[in-house]
């Protein structure tokens, strides 16, 4: 196959099931479903780490985070200089490479390798996380212009689905026309009596005052989507017409998802639930069967020795995913008979699932007390509302076991990283501490005032 270009678009906080070509009940992603239908898309897809840091960090490493150590987003973490970070490979191999990203603030070694790193808010540090599509392509098509006769991998990571959910005004009324302040909506009462509502309050309060309806919030969501779709499809257009669509291979994911209300987690991507660690996967090369959906279980590490493979450079050992391009050519249906994630920012917990059960055992729930053990059944229970942990005790040894065996390997001597991160005390204790200071006193008096 001939691929002389790598297009990698990760869009920050998309949940795969808000995608039009993942079937949700919204059209809001034409430019996306295009992309699907012209391609492959992997149904169930998974970091093995979140949030942000973690998962780009596994990313572009090719390794967990349990391996790498990286697995939160505390201060106390680096990644090691011997570490791979495969865009500087590619550097080495002669591709012209370079990121459109504000990753840089977060750790300085997301721009490791890059030939070249475009900083939107380069000077406005406190600005990574509201950097807008627009920007990102007033960089990247330039870029795109300028070197679409040379060799290269082009990363773009957009924030837009991010918190808080403000897409330009023209969006704002697409998916919604009741009214958002209504004093009789009660839609969003539960999340006021829990510990996190000072930091919840104020994500809303940016969005808007007086917010009564969480309708309109998830409609806000919904139409960042739309936003970014159609600055996806604007790049995808300047490709087509720059004559280099046949021969670039693009992938769309997702570093994580979102919650919307589920589980008691408002506009945030705390816990391993689905809707956080379900995220899309979509890949286009004019070599690959178009229209295919690839059902067979994927972790976001499976990327980095697809894209070698799809390059024909030798796939470093180091890498501990597995290549997708069997699945893609046909030559298997399976890949990983289990799947393991971290959480290691708002609550320390790790899941295990297979194609039918997920176990999750938490180190700490953070700010979501309940049971340290959660079992469900993904084929009946979607929604992950029935915890069968006390009914299904064998399923959860079974699981269990495997996951114990799993980290024993992974970890040898070493130190779990993210009991690690536990001990210290999870990283937004201090910010939502700060808050509750400010609206209800101190952290511990409203702990045990919420009687925990």
């Amino acid at each position: 196959m001939s691929i002389r270009h790598v297009l990698y678009i990760v869009v920050d906080t998309l949940r795969a099931d808000h995608l039009s070509c993942y079937g949700y009940h919204r059209k809001i992603t034409p430019s996306i479903d295009r992309l699907a239908k012209q391609g492959i898309l992997f149904s169930n897809v998974y970091p093995s780490d979140v949030p942000t840091q973690p998962s780009y960090t596994a990313m572009f490493t090719g390794k967990r985070g349990i391996s790498t150590g990286v697995v939160s987003h505390s201060q106390s973490e680096s990644l090691l200089d011997k570490e791979i970070w495969y865009p500087q490979i590619l550097t080495e191999k002669g591709y012209e490479t370079a990121a459109v990203s504000t990753l840089y603030y977060m750790k300085k070694y997301f721009a490791r390798g890059f030939k070249s790193y475009l900083n939107p808010t380069a000077g406005s540090p406190r600005l990574i996380q509201r950097v807008t599509a627009d920007q990102i392509n007033k960089m990247a098509i330039p870029w795109l212009r300028q070197n679409c006769n040379k060799n290269f991998f082009l990363f773009l990571h957009y924030w837009d689905p991010h918190t808080p959910y403000i897409p330009p005004q023209q969006y704002r009324n697409l998916y919604y026309q009741g009214d958002k302040s209504d004093p009789g909506n009660y839609s969003l009462d539960g999340i006021k009596d829990k510990i996190i509502y000072p930091f919840v309050k104020r994500l809303l309060d940016t969005m808007a005052p007086n917010i009564t309806d969480i309708e309109y919030v998830i409609a806000q969501y919904d139409s960042e989507i739309t936003y970014i779709d159609e600055k996806l499809g604007e790049i995808i257009e300047v490709v087509r017409q720059l004559g280099i669509l046949d021969d670039t291979l693009i992938i769309v994911t997702a570093d994580h998802g979102e919650s919307l209300g589920e589980h008691g987690i408002y506009f945030d991507h705390a816990g391993v639930y689905e809707p956080t660690v379900h995220v899309p996967l979509i890949f286009r090369h004019s070599s690959l069967p178009p229209g295919e959906k690839i059902k067979a279980l994927i972790q976001l590490i499976d990327l980095a020795p697809t894209i070698f493979e799809f390059l024909n450079l030798e796939v470093p050992k180091k890498f501990e995913g597995k290549s997708l391009l069997p699945l893609m050519k046909g030559e298997t249906g399976k890949h990983y008979k289990t799947i393991y994630t971290n959480q290691g920012l708002w609550q320390a917990s790790r899941m295990i699932r297979d194609e039918k059960f997920k176990l999750i055992k938490f180190i700490d729930r953070g700010f979501w007390p309940g049971p340290m053990t959660e079992l469900f059944n993904l084929k009946e229970d979607p929604e992950e509302q029935v915890n069968l942990a006390e009914r299904e005790k064998e399923i959860v040894d079974k699981l269990e076991l495997e996951l114990i065996r799993w980290e024993a390997e992974k970890l040898g001597k070493r130190l779990d990283p993210l009991r690690l991160i536990a001990n210290r005390g999870l990283p937004p204790t201090q910010w939502i501490g700060k808050l509750i200071k400010q609206d209800r006193g101190t952290y511990e008096e409203w702990r045990k005032r919420m009687g925990w």
